[in-house]
């Protein structure tokens, strides 16, 4: 695909608010639409187990990774595989900014039966089964290998992420052989297909590794270390010394198997950037034999019992075995994604890939993602808000080159240091600015959940000072109040409008919020927040008693005039009455129907995922229990990918775990149909509100103001928040 088809469909996704993109949906028709989600397996706690036996077709392929390194093995788990590591970035060739550079892959083994290779032979290999179980994120994968001799090799292949140590990725591959032979196993760590170049393939004097590479990426924009501990646990193998060919790296280890007795060979992968370490590749093999010394067992144990303590915020929807597998989704390639030691921000798709959105950072983290984290992994929640606070510098230099006072966050945050990336063909890297409130809205919500005291001083105060003074100096005020002018809101089809309502709300937010900031640390504010706060423009039709979604939109029949402006604010609470968010969720609903009866399909436009599950946070407030299932469903549906319950962007797509939508999901049930809102007082502000069908939402664990508690809301009654 070209640069310009590529960022093409990536303009789509994020313009498709409200706009017709009905032919897509037929092109994404899938059987299961019409019965719900296929049957899949759970795990003896009850969380799903994806399973695949079927591999006549090619998938999209699963997806482990804990925050710092991310890999995709495919059916054979032991074939070359996307690898993603935080902090690993390259200059990109044609946008010349820096992205997340494709990383080696650590956990490629070959296996040799009498000269004859399992990854040269696909002929002879039979992928069996794959298993991903989400209560532990752990894949296994079952396959049976006929070398020439006559032998069969029964192989299972685990592999997992470390949670407890999250430099490492461990993978054991268990063979059983039809009679006694020699195997020889092969680990190999290729760089060829990574932009850069080595700069170390030998362990430096008196080291003991097995395998230890260091690259340099391309641009010299950082650098990688890498390095493998090998474990033989049923006998001890032969081991040659390290070759290298035109691909990379490999060592042999000869191992004599007797008949139907499993032997095991372990691999513990160290995998660090430059951004973690100035000196990645000796930490490496520190890491590695840090793990070495723990062991394969000890680390698969201690990961396991990390997932099973995050576990205990997993989200429960009493009535509805499909919106619990795709919360269960959800939450688990949105945990999986995310560590409290990652330095690099939420990219839109994680670590899964480096190709869409180049590992950059949006208002994906804090308008979509950050609320549901924040109850369940407060700790995580704030390495998020830190990335954002090592850029602040950069942040207000943007202010000044703009001319504004005060800090510019930028659309596209870079991942090493936080500033602007976005590439340059791109309108939302100069237009998108209503980026910088959705900022520090989010760390004031930080704030109110979890009344972190360090960090109000360290981290939410400087941001939310420096973006009033931002918001201070944006807008200009008029005979009409304060209005922000020269402005792109969340529908990128409207690139220059004026007083866009969604912009000017949250600012009116932020304000509030950093006015109560000011007190909280004994600062006084300004007097000049609190007139620019009461005089923000907001557009109005008097007459229908509506929110516009910005000075002068085209008529509401035109497929130009922007929907959604109030349902992006609703679980954030916007400072509007309940009347005008009634009435203006009824009118774009009005609206909606038109377009439908308007076009040729007669079928509900497409808008993005993570929008629809936002107007089913506002469907579910204002009553209308039937349309809130609908929307939440609609939000998922259409962009559930098979077999690992991945969500794509856009239907379109082919490929998945983009966490917007995934965190988007969370949090409409977590906060918008629980009726609670983020605050400094009582959360419990309106009655729970569950879509049709549904009767009760409960969560063994979430973090109130630093303090574990059970949440449990049943259908009209003040959600409870009990000592857990």
């Amino acid at each position: 695909m070209s640069e310009r088809a590529e960022r093409g469909s990536i303009q789509l996704s994020r313009r498709s608010f409200g706009k017709s993109c009905v032919a897509l949906l037929a092109a994404s028709a899938l059987p299961w639409e019409l019965r719900g989600l296929p049957p899949q397996k759970e795990s003896a706690s009850g969380l799903p187990r994806f399973v695949v036996e079927d591999f006549s077709k090619v998938f999209d392929p699963a997806y482990l990774s804990n925050g710092l390194i991310g890999i995709r093995p495919g059916p054979n788990p032991l074939a070359r595989a996307q690898t993603c590591l935080s902090g690993f970035d390259f200059l990109h060739p044609a946008h010349k900014v820096e992205c997340l550079s494709p990383a080696p892959y650590p956990l490629e083994t070959d296996i040799r039966v009498g000269g004859m290779s399992l990854l040269k032979h696909a002929d002879r290999l039979k992928i069996q089964r794959q298993t991903l179980d989400s209560s532990c994120g752990e894949l296994v994968t079952q396959m049976e290998f006929s070398p020439a001799n006559g032998a069969r090799l029964a192989m299972e292949v685990l592999q997992f992420a470390s949670r407890s140590v999250p430099s490492l990725i461990c993978q054991e591959i268990r063979v059983t052989a039809s009679t006694d032979i020699e195997i020889e196993f092969l680990p190999q760590v290729e760089d060829v297909a990574v932009p850069g170049r080595s700069y170390l393939s030998q362990a430096p004097e008196r080291a003991q590794i097995d395998l230890v590479l260091g690259l340099e990426s391309q641009g010299d924009l950082s650098k990688l270390g890498l390095a493998l501990w090998i474990f033989t646990p049923d006998g001890l193998a032969h081991k040659e010394e390290v070759s290298r060919n035109e691909s990379g790296l490999s060592r042999s280890y000869i191992l004599r198997a007797r008949s139907g007795q499993p032997v095991r060979f372990q691999t513990i992968a160290a995998m660090l950037s430059s951004l973690y370490h100035p000196e990645p590749a000796p930490e490496a093999i520190r890491l590695a034999s840090w793990g070495s010394l723990l062991g394969f067992e000890t680390l698969r144990q201690e990961n396991r019992s990390a997932w099973a303590q995050l576990w205990k915020s997993r989200v429960r929807v009493t009535s509805n075995s499909d919106a619990q597998r795709v919360l269960d989704a959800a939450f688990f390639y949105l945990h999986s994604s995310l560590h409290a030691s990652t330095l690099t921000g939420m990219p839109p798709f994680g670590l899964s890939q480096s190709s869409y959105y180049y590992g950059h950072s949006f208002w994906d983290t804090e308008t979509w993602s950050l609320l549901p984290i924040t109850l369940a992994a407060p700790a995580t929640a704030r390495s998020l808000l830190e990335f954002r606070v090592r850029g602040l510098g950069y942040a207000k230099r943007e202010a000044a080159l703009y001319g504004y006072r005060g800090a510019q966050f930028p659309w596209e945050a870079a991942p090493s240091q936080g500033f602007e990336t976005t590439p340059t063909f791109a309108g939302t890297g100069w237009g998108e600015q209503h980026i910088t409130p959705d900022v520090a809205l989010g760390f004031w919500e930080y704030q109110q959940a979890t009344g972190d005291p360090s960090f109000l001083r360290e981290g939410t105060w400087p941001v939310l000072r420096a973006v009033a003074e931002w918001i201070e100096s944006r807008g200009v005020f008029t005979a009409r109040g304060f209005e922000i002018k020269n402005i792109m809101g969340p529908d990128e089809s409207v690139p220059n409008i004026s007083n866009d309502s969604y912009m000017n709300l949250i600012c009116k937010m932020v304000l509030t919020a950093a006015i109560r900031c000011a007190q909280m640390v004994g600062s006084p504010a300004p007097d000049s927040w609190s007139k620019v706060r009461d005089s923000l423009v907001l557009p109005l039709d008097q007459g229908k008693n509506i929110v516009l979604p910005y000075d002068n939109p085209p008529p509401a029949t035109s497929q130009a005039y922007s929907l959604d402006q109030l349902d992006f604010l609703t679980i954030h609470d916007p400072p509007v009455s309940a009347e005008l968010l009634k009435s203006t969720h009824a009118f774009e609903d009005t609206v909606r129907e038109q377009r439908i009866a308007a076009s040729k399909s007669k079928e509900r436009e497409f808008s993005i995922g993570f929008a629809e599950a936002a107007e089913a946070a506002t469907a579910a407030l204002v009553g209308d229990k039937r349309h809130a299932r609908e929307l939440f469903n609609n939000s998922w549906k259409n962009v559930w990918l098979e077999p690992f319950g991945m969500i794509r962007e856009t239907p379109s797509q082919d490929y998945g775990c983009f966490l917007t939508n995934f965190g988007s999901l969370l949090q409409t049930v977590m906060v918008g149909f629980t009726g609670l809102r983020i605050s400094g007082g009582d959360w419990q502000k309106y009655p729970a509100s569950l879509p049709s069908g549904w009767s009760k939402i409960e969560i063994e664990r979430v973090y109130v103001k630093g303090e574990a508690k059970r949440l449990v809301a049943t259908d009209g009654a003040p959600a409870k928040l009990l000592d857990a």
